[in-house]
């Protein structure tokens, strides 16, 4: 069965799930590690941390460019509960995370600014964002026409 939709333009995925995540990782330990060597001020060791980010960033580059996103934590946490079985609600708050394949059947609660909306992901959902499903602005109708009138007046 295929999916419809913006997935069929987009549908390629990141292969290697463990390097994806492993790379993730160690890019935002470096990054950390490059902003704890600007504040003590040594210039060698800034040069050779900033170095060893661009390295690590462009294989990151490499392996992620012009691919589905999709947060590495929350697919993570979707294929352990795959593999497991389980149902339970995953919260995230990456609404810019493309939904992809595995997410379906899945409900995950997605944060729109206040709280967490929970969104049950269906096959026409695929290739979508799961901001698309967590509206952040409540609508409360239009004012009527009446009270336009009396309020020019």
């Amino acid at each position: 069965m295929g999916y419809k939709g913006s997935w069929n333009k987009r549908n390629r995925l990141i292969e290697d799930l463990d390097k994806f995540y492993s790379l993730y990782k160690k890019l935002h330990r470096l990054h950390k590690s490059v902003r704890e060597a600007q504040k003590r001020g040594n210039p060698e060791v800034v040069e050779r941390r900033i170095e060893k980010y661009r390295e690590v960033y462009g294989e990151f580059k490499a392996l992620v460019d012009k691919k589905a996103w999709v947060d590495p934590k929350l697919w993570k946490r979707i294929k352990a509960m795959n593999e497991s079985g389980d149902r339970k609600v995953v919260k995230t708050y990456s609404r810019s995370s493309t939904i992809i394949p595995e997410f379906v059947g899945h409900t995950i609660a997605v944060h729109n600014g206040k709280t967490f909306v929970p969104v049950y992901i269906t096959q026409e959902m695929v290739g979508h964002k799961l901001g698309e499903f967590a509206p952040t602005r409540t609508f409360r109708g239009h004012p009527e026409k009446s009270a336009k009138v009396a309020k020019k007046k």
